[in-house]
């Protein structure tokens, strides 16, 4: 599923699941827009001035991914579930999308897409992390 079907290996490749990579999802477009006060975040945008990286934010690694809710660089989704339902519809629409790697959305079946999130709450990494003994 992961590198098949569900599609999720075009943006978390590689020994930390990333492509380091630009994509726009359409986070933080649609979130903000609701907020009158705010601007969109326009994310790489602000860096490049290039009209194609508008809302586009780089891919973050999957390792640990259950342990790092809230979901998304602007904490919008509240779960790992969720957050698999955005990435599967494809993310929000926006003139910018990376429809490349987001369309058409994917369609799991209710067991393919159990079998994703367990896989992806599979991939924490185990810290043996011992408290230092400082010299007295």
């Amino acid at each position: 599923l992961f590198k098949g079907k569900a599609r999720c290996e075009n943006c978390h490749s590689g020994l930390l699941l990333t492509d380091l990579q630009y994509h726009n999802l359409g986070i933080g477009l649609k979130a903000k827009k609701k907020e009158k006060d705010k601007e969109p975040d326009w994310g790489r945008f602000n860096v490049t001035k290039q009209e194609r990286d508008k809302g586009a934010f780089k891919t973050p690694t999957l390792l640990d991914i259950a342990q790092s809710a809230p979901y998304f660089h602007d904490g919008s989704v509240a779960t790992l579930d969720e957050a698999v339902d955005l990435m599967l519809a494809g993310g929000y629409d926006n003139p910018w999308l990376d429809t490349a790697n987001l369309r058409p959305p994917v369609k799991l079946t209710k067991q393919e897409r159990a079998d994703l999130v367990q896989f992806l709450r599979e991939l924490g990494v185990k810290y043996d992390v011992k408290e230092p003994e400082l010299p007295r």
